[in-house]
């Protein structure tokens, strides 16, 4: 069995492949503003590379945001198409959370995604989201809270064990989160 990790959701790509739940590829690719003329020719090449075909994937696994609005919508796109075509499961998981399953020193942490004006974050307890994933421009949240975190390591073996026990969802309903609300309309 094998599983398609797609991460578009900051300007590192992540694309990673596992086999029977452990990572067989995983590659990175530093883009700003071009994740849409690499993406799928990065899926591509890794399937390639493996020597694996598009049919072998039977489950995708992407994370639907928050993060670039771009991006985001880009990843889950391909994640909902793919799965939608090759009859394969979807799960989705936030950034928020794929980054915080990802830090083994969890516990009581804030974990945050910046964005060019500010930090999309989530406050954890007892490795427990204590609260909706909220957004904040940096002068307030660096007042709420002082420096944040900025791991941005992805572990996608925990990631996919933590998904063991979440339901897949149907690639219809997969929907990407922007949690702020869109710049152009608060401009009005």
């Amino acid at each position: 069995m094998y599983t398609l990790f797609i991460s578009t959701y900051s300007n590192l790509l992540t694309i990673g492949i596992l086999k029977d739940d452990k990572l067989i590829l995983k590659k990175e690719k530093e883009s700003i503003k071009s994740h849409s003329t690499i993406l799928i020719p990065t899926i591509d090449d890794s399937l390639k590379e493996l020597n694996i075909n598009t049919k072998d994937l039977s489950l995708i696994i992407v994370i639907n945001g928050p993060g670039s609005f771009t991006g985001v919508r880009l990843g889950v796109t391909v994640a909902k198409t793919l799965a939608f075509t090759l009859n394969a499961k979807i799960k989705t998981i936030t950034s928020i959370d794929a980054l915080a399953i990802s830090d083994s020193n969890l516990n009581e942490k804030i974990v945050t995604v910046k964005d060019n004006k500010g930090y999309y974050y989530g406050v954890y307890e007892n490795n427990k989201l204590t609260c909706n994933i909220k957004y904040l421009e940096k002068e307030s949240f660096e007042n709420k809270y002082n420096k944040p975190n900025t791991n941005y390591y992805l572990d996608i073996e925990k990631i996919n064990k933590y998904l063991k026990n979440i339901k897949e969802t149907n690639p219809h309903e997969v929907k990407a989160i922007y949690i702020k609300k869109i710049e152009a309309l608060n401009d009005k």
